[in-house]
């Protein structure tokens, strides 16, 4: 599978070199003659470790092949671009019969043909070979995706974190912290926001018949009807709050110069300062919460570094225009 150079012929005069129509022939320019297999292996094992072609029970070996070769793909590679899936199959072994290589609009076409009861019958028989009576915690989060493909159905203006002016999609996952496994994923049209869909996923989560969990959450679920909805399932639960919230800013007031500097506080891993308070959340709340508040001396001091570059550049603002009239921005009135 080598092309000799002219030295070759300088320092091996007697091998017989074929010419160059005979000797194209001889290699297989389908696949690369270097195959990595390094990453590739790690990513055959967890899913053999996992039995995740047992649970892909619709499609015949080729659709498993193919679609166990697209996660590994984006795993490895670290994208999901269709296009690019034969450019790491001409150097990757593969789980496809025969290691066949599918060109990009075969991928296309094989990911329509998915559809959402694939999805349901895969989650059902994944989360079946789970112990229900393990105390697990989950993790929930999502996050968005912008859209430039055109005309999606689930694509519509909602709220980014990053706002490009695009439609987007939302999608979530639930996580198992104790086990390291994820549980279960969604998605749903970008014009929903996160704190409605906290509801149908816990509905989700009981629906699979876990009893003893936890959930850990951030600050976009937090709102009085999901706390209220997570006691009604008898849930325990870790969240973020909000912190320009009224009665947050009244809690951490309230408490300030209590722990910032006591040793007893210290959470030495964190290199933080933390201490737990108990109280209601909002005024009709039946029960009492545990409320755990920071400090980070670190994060206080780069905040307000920046809080001092900003007020100069604010008075650098007003230099230029003094004596004249002119309106400036709401915000400057809070210092100035």
């Amino acid at each position: 599978m080598m092309f000799p150079n002219p030295n070759f012929e300088k320092f091996f005069p007697d091998v017989e070199i074929p010419d160059e129509g005979t000797a194209a022939e001889t290699v297989n320019e389908s696949r690369s003659s270097c195959i990595r297999i390094g990453a590739f292996s790690v990513v055959r094992r967890i899913i053999e470790d996992y039995k995740l072609a047992e649970h892909l029970k619709r499609w015949d070996d080729r659709g498993k092949g193919l679609l166990l070769d697209l996660a590994a793909y984006s795993v490895i590679a670290e994208s999901n671009v269709a296009q690019h899936f034969p450019d790491y199959a001409y150097n990757h072994p593969l789980m496809t019969p025969q290691n066949k290589i599918y060109s990009d609009s075969t991928i296309s076409r094989f990911i329509r043909e998915i559809d959402d009861n694939d999805r349901v019958d895969f989650l059902n028989s994944w989360n079946a070979t789970h112990d229900k009576n393990e105390k697990i915690y989950v993790s929930y989060d999502s996050t968005n995706k912008n859209c430039k493909a055109g005309d999606i159905e689930m694509a519509e203006y909602g709220h980014p974190k990053n706002d490009v002016g695009a439609p987007i999609i939302n999608y979530s996952i639930a996580y198992d912290m104790t086990n390291e496994k994820p549980l279960l994923y969604e998605s749903y049209p970008g014009s929903i926001v996160d704190v409605s869909q906290l509801k149908y996923m816990l509905e989700k989560i009981r629906g699979y018949g876990y009893e003893k969990i936890g959930f850990i959450l951030d600050r976009g679920y937090f709102s009085k009807a999901n706390i209220q909805f997570m006691d009604s399932c008898d849930y325990d639960f870790v969240m973020m709050v909000k912190g320009r919230a009224s009665f947050v800013h009244s809690l951490i007031m309230e408490h300030m110069g209590e722990f910032e500097s006591k040793r007893a506080c210290s959470i030495k891993a964190y290199r933080t300062y933390g201490m737990t308070v108990k109280a209601k959340l909002y005024a009709d709340d039946e029960t009492d919460r545990y409320f755990h508040v920071y400090y980070k001396a670190k994060k206080q001091a780069s905040e307000r570094a920046r809080l001092e570059a900003d007020l100069d550049r604010m008075e650098a603002e007003m230099d230029k225009i003094k004596g004249r009239e002119y309106k400036l921005p709401k915000r400057y009135e809070h210092y100035f």
